[in-house]
């Protein structure tokens, strides 16, 4: 495989031939990177595929993306992204089809805040919980009711963190800047042994390719995959694989769920848990791992990478539709 050009010279293709609808308006309701970014979108782009070729060992492919990360990184900048953002840990419902929406929950939630601060005792009931922002990855804690003073200022730093941090700095992820900023607690969905397992599908153009189960996430992670299926995958993603975990009999509704949403976007990859029969719907992911990490097999990233067919990756005409952002009804979950 001939080997890409440094990246000053792929962004100079891409600008000198009009590649990924760069010189075009976005889709109806969308922001793209090259919108945002503006003048700064060579240097957000260049940073970016400093990390690809940390965590590759090679440039990525700007011009003809192939693989599932080379996509991802190309999608942060000019893949068209509706508002509000799907990534919203707190409004992501909103694209879940009406008529699907008897298949599943959402996890409850107490004490939502704009503000840096930790809920008070007198807020919730005694008991285990997590808590966290909606408008950024890995700000999470779990907390048991009643706090003590001494874990009650252990906990305030992260909330001032975590209510101010620009989640885009490193890895261009900016449509998290687009989000209300909220903070709250959620009902903890593991037991007193084990986190709660983990279901994440990838959706490409509107069926789920893959999907992998993440067990025991805080202690020696295992992340097993699994084709639409459920058939296991001796292929690993982002870490070691395990002994295939028992296909739940709610399976095809999960899939039901993750392929609704996933309709009206090219690639989304939706996040699911299982506790006591409910379906729980969790996060909605538009780059997972913010297009930084390697894919451990190759001929996954292959397979991802072929699956995922998105307007806006080569010559773009004029009036191209994108997904159908236009057709998207976006609803209040009810309360």
């Amino acid at each position: 495989m001939e080997r890409p050009a440094e990246i000053a010279d792929q962004l100079a293709v891409i600008r000198a031939e009009g590649l990924h609808g760069i010189d075009l308006p976005p889709p109806p309701y969308t922001q793209r990177g090259v919108d945002v970014f503006g003048r700064n979108l060579d240097a957000n782009i260049r940073k970016s595929c400093q990390y690809y070729r940390k965590a590759h060992q090679r440039l990525p492919d700007l011009i003809a993306p192939r693989t599932f990360t080379e996509k991802q990184l190309l999608f942060k900048f000019f893949g068209p992204i509706p508002s509000p953002s799907p990534s919203d840990k707190l409004r992501s419902c909103a694209y879940l089809p009406v008529e699907l929406r008897h298949l599943i929950h959402l996890p409850e939630r107490f004490a939502i805040t704009d503000r840096a601060r930790v809920p008070g005792n007198d807020e919730v009931a005694p008991g285990s919980y997590y808590f966290k922002s909606n408008h950024s990855s890995r700000t999470n804690a779990r907390v048991s009711y009643p706090l003590t003073d001494e874990r009650r200022a252990a906990l305030q730093p992260l909330a001032a963190n975590w209510i101010s941090r620009v989640h885009h700095r490193k890895l261009a992820l900016w449509w998290y800047e687009t989000m209300p900023r909220n903070l709250y607690l959620e009902e903890d969905l593991g037991s007193d042994t084990a986190d709660a397992p983990d279901w994440k599908f990838f959706v490409c153009n509107g069926k789920v390719e893959i999907f992998q189960v993440d067990v025991d996430r805080s202690r020696d992670h295992v992340q097993t995959l699994y084709d639409r299926d459920g058939r296991y995958l001796p292929q690993e993603l982002y870490y070691k694989t395990g002994t295939p975990v028992p296909m739940h009999d709610r399976l095809d509704d999960m899939i039901a769920v993750a392929e609704g949403i996933g309709r009206n976007f090219d690639f989304i990859r939706v996040d699911m848990f299982l506790k006591d029969g409910r379906i729980i719907l969790g996060e909605i992911g538009l780059v997972p791992n913010g297009a930084g990490a390697k894919v451990r097999s190759d001929a996954l990233d292959e397979r991802l990478g072929a699956a995922w067919h998105a307007p806006w990756f080569g010559r773009v005409k004029p009036g191209f539709p994108g997904a159908h952002y236009d057709r998207i009804k976006v609803v209040d979950w009810p309360a």
